[in-house]
């Protein structure tokens, strides 16, 4: 990851994790507010790499962000019975989805480079 991406990265981790902790007493409200900031981390990312939106996976990306919404709030359940744990399960299941969507978007994105050096090669 650049410098600058890693920067977004933190950034987003912040607001996501504070936004699930804040919405934490509704129950699923978090995964929901948390599904758009997602898109948006994953559009900024792409534009931070110097890259066109549509170069971005977009359905893979869809799946990853719906799909751990889904794994969120199953582990948000599960764990919000756990005394002094379910009050920052959310915090940090947002983080670790944040993480790994930047992760995910860093190798693809690089893969897309790659491609591209290439052609121009």
């Amino acid at each position: 990851m650049t410098p600058e991406t890693r920067r977004l990265t933190t950034q987003v981790d912040v607001f996501s994790g504070v936004l699930s902790h804040v919405t934490q007493p509704i129950p699923a409200a978090d995964e929901l507010l948390v599904i758009p900031v997602h898109y948006w981390y994953a559009a900024a990312f792409t534009r931070k790499r110097g890259l066109r939106l549509w170069k971005a996976p977009w359905g893979r990306l869809s799946g990853l962000i719906w799909g751990g919404a889904g794994a969120r709030l199953v582990a948000n359940l599960l764990l919000g019975f756990v005394p002094g744990v379910g009050i920052f399960s959310n915090a940090i299941t947002a983080v670790a989805m944040t993480e790994a969507l930047g992760r995910y978007l860093d190798r693809k994105l690089d893969a897309a480079e790659a491609k591209v050096q290439r052609r121009v090669s």
